[in-house]
């Protein structure tokens, strides 16, 4: 069986059925996911399915791929969003329960969710709805064909999973096979100059033949030692390390900065790492400097999620007013800056 999850985020919950983004038939579908090599989408009705729903919201579960069929077992779910944990509450998900079936074709074969999922009056002021939005989730199992061999194999060899990555990590902590060092402020860093060159187009030029007696011994400007260290761990191990030790707000600046760092050592998968962590951590104090960062640094996706964030339930009239959005204005002028002021100045002169 393959299991897999989507969250649908529905903006301007208050509104209801108003607006484009809700269909002739008063409902809204989200994106199209995949799981177990099938097409699923959720239906949003806020102003409920059929004549027994009203006063609810109505869920369901669509099956999109066509002139197929799939079995699966479903649950859909509604996200708490002052802890960030879901509550099941519409569920067909033991494994010793018939599984349903779903096809292609008619509404009722394609489909599987409940017309009376929740109470519209219920969701009002619960910690399910924040900033007039409401985030809907669904969990789904997809189960294949039980396949039985009639032949067996003579034997079993077990391989283990690959572990190279560990080698690598271990060559980081180990000092006695390094041959090039950098000075970070006031720390030393020991690394190989065959792994750096290997993973950095960057490291590659700086650390070549020629330049071999000049470099070293490497003084690393305008970063910090944490910051580095995080760098070099991701080159010997292709991931981020744990920073547990960090709060909240220090792990974004190290992220942020971890992010430049990245762009300068031509290090692409390092960067979006650093900006889908950011795109989930956004707040009014930080997205104006996240915003910076993704347009100085061509993230596209990343300045997306910062605009959204900002634009979603009036938020930016918040972020023009906040610290952090006036110290960048001053310091590293954004070129959105003026757009968004003239946008959130022409809301509150419409209101």
């Amino acid at each position: 069986m393959v299991r897999g999850a989507h969250r649908f985020k529905i903006c301007q919950y208050s509104y209801g059925n108003v607006g484009t983004d809700v269909n002739a038939d008063g409902f809204i579908r989200s994106s199209t996911f995949r799981v177990g090599g099938f097409d699923w989408a959720i239906l949003y009705y806020p102003h409920g399915y059929g004549d027994d729903s009203e006063g609810f919201i109505s869920v369901f579960v669509e099956f999109m791929s066509k002139y197929d069929g799939a079995t699966a077992l479903v649950d859909l779910r509604l996200i708490n969003q002052v802890t960030g944990e879901p509550k099941s509450w519409c569920s067909f998900f033991r494994e010793d329960e018939d599984p349903i079936r779903f096809k292609s074709g008619s509404f009722e074969e394609a489909t599987w969710g409940k017309e009376r999922f929740i109470r519209r009056e219920a969701l009002e002021d619960s910690v399910y709805v924040r900033d007039n939005c409401l985030v809907i989730e669904c969990v789904i199992t997809v189960l294949g064909e039980l396949r039985v061999s009639e032949t067996k194999a003579l034997c079993e060899v077990h391989v283990p999973p690959p572990n190279a990555l560990q080698h690598f990590g271990k060559m980081l902590e180990d000092t006695s096979t390094t041959d090039v060092t950098f000075k970070v402020e006031q720390e030393t860093f020991a690394a190989h100059r065959a792994v750096l060159a290997a993973r950095s187009s960057v490291f590659q030029k700086q650390l070549s033949e020629p330049m071999k007696k000049k470099t070293s011994h490497i003084t690393i400007n305008r970063m910090e030692p944490k910051v580095f260290k995080a760098l070099l761990h991701f080159i010997y191990t292709d991931s981020l390390p744990k920073m547990d030790d960090l709060d909240r707000d220090e792990n974004n600046a190290v992220l942020q900065s971890l992010l430049a760092a990245a762009d300068q050592y031509d290090l692409e998968r390092l960067k979006l790492m650093c900006a889908r962590i950011l795109c989930t951590d956004l707040d009014v104090e930080n997205v104006a400097g996240v915003l910076w960062l993704a347009d100085k640094y061509n993230c596209q996706k990343l300045k997306e999620a910062c605009v959204d964030f900002m634009d979603s339930s009036n938020r930016i009239d918040v972020v023009v007013a906040s610290q952090g959005y006036q110290l960048l204005k001053r310091s590293s002028p954004c070129p959105l800056t003026d757009a968004w002021e003239k946008r959130s100045r022409a809301r509150i002169s419409f209101r």
